[in-house]
């Protein structure tokens, strides 16, 4: 059974080209590598938020949308505090593009693996009545402060129903004691994702302080897109995509036209009985060499099509979305 945790790794995938292979080297089309993160971005970071407070509403959530910075609040569906606010919790923040996380229902732990279906069940049923009923992956963190002995054996067949992925390796600080910036600053020097979690804001419990919130979204803003900044379920996909990523292929037509196809292990992949694609839907990006006379190029993949512009070095980005169908790269003229 694979771990539902999120790990990141560096990794470069080659690519099997089909075709006469010198004749692809002439044309200026060299070999494509998938990049660590979404844009090739050097590092990583998820904001998160617990316990689904009104100061987060009141505070945290107008800076990150100034900023368009998206979180994931890790919300208790049947806490007085989410059930007053129910409209800004499940069409605001959602319309935002922030992640709704279960939290559990109630927030006060369980004792028997009775109370923890529910407790888990009752959050995630609410969830999906906000986002919808096709299968989806979606993010789980456990509450603390309260009765949880449960192990991971136990508690896999749970996450599993629900299609949950667990939230580790989460950074919470004692402003007092610890900048937050600095778990920033170590995922950029290490080329890795960090989670940086958050209670109140402003107020509340376990507060973080708006001008300490304000300065830590300011240095996350204005390192991007060097350092993405997205919702922990978004990451959690890309970096696991990507490291289940098959070998690609690399098929070119002609001088002005190559097509990739990207497929990923199902076997390096928790997708609880469905399809690849059901769950994992994150394109990757992709990073290849093209031909000097090179200046724009649009990718077809399915219905969608978007146009983008060579980097200085002849070095073509762009995203393709793994295990559907090839992604059709196309020279464009003016």
């Amino acid at each position: 059974m694979i771990l539902l945790s999120a790990v990141a790794f560096i990794m470069s995938i080659p690519i099997t080209i089909k075709g006469n292979t010198p004749r692809i080297s002439q044309i200026g089309i060299e070999t494509p590598k998938i990049l660590r993160f979404l844009r090739g971005a050097d590092a990583a970071v998820s904001l998160q938020f617990d316990d689904s407070m009104t100061s987060q509403l009141a505070n945290a959530l107008p800076l990150l949308n100034a900023r368009g910075i998206r979180a994931t609040f890790f919300v208790i569906t049947d806490s007085w505090q989410y059930k007053t606010h129910r409209q800004e919790w499940e069409v605001d923040v959602p319309k935002d593009g922030h992640e709704l996380g279960d939290h559990t229902s109630h927030h006060t732990g369980a004792k028997t693996i009775e109370e923890l279906t529910k407790e888990i069940g009752d959050c995630a049923d609410q969830l999906i009545k906000v986002v919808g009923p096709k299968p989806r992956l979606m993010s789980f963190a456990i509450p603390g402060g309260v009765p949880w002995n449960f192990s991971q054996a136990q508690l896999d067949p749970i996450l599993q129903k629900y299609n949950l992925v667990l939230a580790d390796h989460r950074n919470f600080f004692d402003e007092q004691k610890t900048d937050p910036i600095s778990f920033v600053q170590k995922a950029i020097d290490t080329h890795s994702w960090t989670n940086v979690a958050m209670h109140g804001t402003g107020g509340e419990w376990l507060s973080t302080s708006i001008p300490n919130l304000t300065r830590l979204l300011d240095f996350i803003n204005v390192r991007r897109p060097a350092l993405w900044v997205a919702p922990q379920i978004e990451v959690f996909k890309y970096v696991q995509e990507r490291d289940a990523a098959e070998v690609p292929l690399l098929t070119v037509k002609d001088a002005d036209t190559f097509s990739i196809d990207l497929r990923c292990d199902p076997s390096k992949l928790s997708t609880f009985g469905l399809p690849v694609s059901a769950l994992y839907d994150q394109p990757l990006t992709i990073e290849v060499r093209v031909p000097d006379t090179w200046q724009s190029f649009r990718v077809t993949q399915g219905k969608n099509s978007h146009r983008y512009v060579v980097g200085p070095t002849h070095v073509a980005r762009f995203e393709v979305l793994p295990n559907s169908a090839s992604a059709v790269v196309s020279h464009q003229i003016g």
